[in-house]
């Protein structure tokens, strides 16, 4: 059975590490190692949630906002052997409880962007976006 928590008080940093390892979330943080950035970024959101199958930490995901207009969701990954069990939903659902007054953005990863479609999402008319680097994100 999956449960979910929010707040950071209870995470497993190295097994959160290892997750966005592996599903390449946090700007690509955790594959170049820089895991002090990560758990900086982390700890200075507005609301985290976690997915645990028992004492294993399964997904994670957080949420950047002012409270008041705005909130965009960040790194929301499952680990695949996970994926496709409704982890990433209940996470959504999570990070929106208490926030349904917010208007909510996000980016979705190539590939997942039915996921979100099936949780409420639509495409923006006008989003920009502008990076200290290039990415395949980006369109000209």
């Amino acid at each position: 059975m999956i449960t979910y928590k929010a707040g950071i008080d209870e995470i497993d940093w190295f097994q959160l590490f290892q997750i966005y390892d592996r599903v390449g979330l946090v700007a690509g943080l955790a594959k170049s190692g820089e895991y002090d950035k990560i758990k900086d970024a982390i700890t200075q959101s507005y609301k985290v949630v976690t997915a645990w199958d028992c004492a294993k930490l399964v997904g994670a995901g957080r949420l950047l906002s002012d409270g008041i207009c705005y909130g965009m969701i960040f790194d929301l990954g499952v680990l695949p052997e996970y994926q496709r069990m409704g982890i990433g939903k209940g996470m959504i659902e999570e990070l929106l409880q208490n926030n349904e007054h917010l208007r909510i953005h996000l980016t979705s990863t190539f590939g997942n962007e039915e996921f979100y479609r099936k949780n409420g999402f639509k495409r923006h008319r006008t989003a920009f976006a502008k990076y200290p680097f290039d990415s395949e994100y980006l369109i000209d």
